[in-house]
């Protein structure tokens, strides 16, 4: 992963298979933006499942 490009394929993967509806990320907890602060928090405290989302 350090040499450069060695990531560019495998992101196109990712990319693809996103697009084709065969990958799709885990949406855990949505926040809204006033509370960063606490979306933050909670995943350093590990209290979250897939990814975080912040909303304007």
């Amino acid at each position: 992963m350090k040499a450069p490009g060695a990531i560019d394929g495998p992101l196109k993967e990712l990319f693809r298979l996103t697009a084709l509806g065969r990958l799709r990320p885990v949406v855990g907890n949505s926040y809204p933006l006033t509370e960063a602060r606490r979306a933050h928090e909670d995943l350093l405290a590990r209290r979250t499942v897939g990814k975080s989302v912040l909303r304007p």
